[in-house]
């Protein structure tokens, strides 16, 4: 079954394919729900599903009040854990750190698997080089000069 949703503006419509049975239910819902509060229940008749929808969704209010929510809403609902609104915090400096970090992190993704593994091991897991060295069987001084090369990509990279 096709159901037209209208969007603020009563010309402009989305139409939905929406199984039979959903339907089904949907119109079984509203008929049990809309005779559990009437008052006269014989006069209560089922609805069609797009019946339901224009009641419900197409109304010029409904679309005025969520014009009108969307207009009204916080900022602190849009970020729940404080990260960019936060009291005291500097939002411009947080938003380019954020995409520092970004960038930096697609630029180590460029590098080969070898200098990406090495840079985890360092940055990110805290590993001390001299260990690394030894594990890999080669000397502290050869192990630096990986890093410079890493470096000197990376720098290039960005």
């Amino acid at each position: 079954m096709k159901i037209r949703i209208y969007h603020e503006r009563k010309d402009e419509a989305i139409v939905l394919e929406v199984p039979d049975e959903e339907c089904e239910i949907m119109v079984e819902n509203d008929y049990r729900q809309r005779l559990g509060s009437a008052e006269d229940k014989s006069s209560v008749q089922r609805r069609t599903a797009q019946e339901i929808m224009d009641e419900d969704f197409n109304k010029p209010t409904f679309n005025k009040n969520q014009a009108e929510t969307r207009r009204h809403v916080l900022l602190s609902a849009l970020d729940p854990e404080e990260r960019y609104f936060a009291d005291g915090m500097d939002v411009l400096s947080e938003i380019i750190r954020e995409e520092r970090y970004e960038e930096l992190r697609r630029a180590v993704e460029k590098l080969e698997p070898q200098q990406r593994e090495l840079i985890r091991r360092i940055f990110w897991e805290d590993e001390r080089q001299a260990d690394i060295a030894r594990e890999q069987n080669v000397s502290k001084p050869a192990l630096a000069g990986r890093m410079k090369r890493i470096y000197a990509a990376l720098k290039k990279i960005l």
